[in-house]
C-alpha cells in the first residue's frame, strides 16, 4: 500500500532531484513557503495548489503517483501486465485461472466491482483464443450500464471498450466511440491515455468497415485524421492508411482502394525486416496489436482472404 503520510517528502525528493528551486515552482497562487512547510509535513496544501506545483515543475500526476508507490506496479497493472504474455501463447487455461481468481475476489468483495469487470475482460480473451466459446450477452449489458453511469472513463474503460468491442453491436459501439471523441480534449492532456484512444478508435472503425456500416466507418475515418498529427507514429498512420484504403474500396473505389491496402502492408513487411527485428522487439508487439489488421491479403481477383492466426 503507498505511504500518503510522506507526500511532501516525495515532492521535495523529486525537486530536488531536478535540481529546481523553491522559488521556481513557487507563483502568486502558491508560495514557496507554503510549499516548503509541504515538505517539511509541518502542514498541508490544497489539491489545486499540489496541482500547481506540480505543473510549474513540469511533472505529470501519475510520475508522481509512481514515486509515492515507490515505482512498484499497482495490483491492476500487474493484472493487465500479465494478460500480455497469455494472449501472445493463446494461453486459455492461463486465462481462465485468472478469471477464477478473479470471480473469487469480487466474492470476498462484492464492493470491488472491478473484479467482475475483470473477469468479464477475461472472457473476451477466451472467446478471442477459442470462436467456439460464446461471450455471454449480460456481459454486454453490464459493461454498458457501467460505462454510462460512470462519469469520467479512464484508462481502464478504454481497455474495457478496446477488449470487447468485437461483441458489441454497430448503434452501441458508435455511442461509445462518440462519447470517447467528446472526452478527447481530457484524454490528449494525459500522456499514457493517448495511444489508447487512438487505438480504440481505430478498432471501432475497421469493426464498422467488417459490418459493412459504410456510413459510421466514414464518420470515424474523418474523426480520427487529425488526430493523428504526430509524423512519427507510424504504427497507427499505416493502420490508417490501410483502412482508408478498405473503405474506398467498399465504397467502389476499388483501385485506389487496392493500392492503399497493398501500400500498408507492405511498410508493414518494410518495419518487420529480419535486420530491424533484430534491433527493435517492438515489432512483436505492435503485431500482436494489429493482428487482425496485417493478416488480410488481396488475392488475384482483387477480393480480400482474411486470416486471423
Amino acid at each position: 500500500m503507498p505511504n500518503y503520510d510522506n507526500l511532501g517528502e516525495v515532492f521535495k525528493n523529486l525537486r530536488t532531484n531536478r535540481h529546481i528551486s523553491l522559488k521556481q515552482i513557487s507563483n502568486e497562487r502558491v508560495s514557496a513557503a507554503q510549499i516548503s512547510r509541504f515538505e517539511r509535513g509541518e502542514s498541508d496544501i490544497s489539491l489545486e495548489k499540489f496541482l500547481i506545483a506540480l505543473s510549474n515543475r513540469h511533472i505529470e500526476v501519475s510520475e508522481f503517483m509512481d514515486a509515492v508507490n515507490n515505482y512498484q506496479r499497482t495490483e491492476q497493472i500487474r493484472f493487465m501486465s500479465a494478460l500480455i504474455p497469455l494472449e501472445y501463447e493463446r494461453n486459455i487455461a492461463g486465462f481462465q485461472k485468472m478469471q477464477a481468481e478473479e470471480a473469487w475476489e469480487f466474492s470476498e468483495h462484492p464492493d470491488i466491482y472491478r473484479h467482475h469487470l475483470n473477469v468479464i475482460l477475461l472472457q473476451s480473451f477466451i472467446c478471442k483464443c477459442d470462436a467456439t466459446v460464446p461471450f455471454p450477452e449480460e456481459y454486454i449489458d453490464e459493461v454498458t450500464d457501467y460505462l454510462f453511469t460512470t462519469e469520467e472513463w479512464n484508462m481502464y474503460e478504454l481497455i474495457l471498450i478496446g477488449n470487447l468491442y468485437l461483441f458489441i453491436d454497430i448503434p452501441l459501439l458508435h455511442r461509445m466511440g462518440q462519447e470517447i471523441l467528446k472526452r478527447k480534449d481530457y484524454y490528449w492532456e494525459i500522456g499514457s491515455h493517448k495511444n489508447l484512444v487512438t487505438i480504440t478508435l481505430l478498432n471501432i472503425w475497421e469493426t464498422c468497415l467488417h459490418r459493412d456500416a459504410l456510413t459510421v466507418a466514414l464518420f470515424y475515418m474523418e474523426k480520427i485524421e487529425p488526430l493523428l498529427n504526430d509524423e512519427t507514429d507510424l504504427y497507427k498512420r499505416t493502420i490508417y492508411l490501410f483502412l482508408s484504403g478498405l473503405l474506398h474500396y467498399k465504397q467502389g473505389e476499388k483501385q485506389s482502394g487496392i493500392e492503399e491496402m497493398k501500400n500498408a502492408i507492405q511498410i508493414f513487411e518494410w518495419v518487420g525486416s529480419e535486420n530491424l527485428a533484430n534491433k527493435i522487439a517492438y515489432m512483436q508487439k505492435m503485431k500482436s496489436l494489429c493482428l487482425k489488421l496485417v493478416t488480410m491479403y488481396l488475392n488475384s481477383d482483387g477480393g480480400f482472404i482474411y486470416e486471423e492466426k
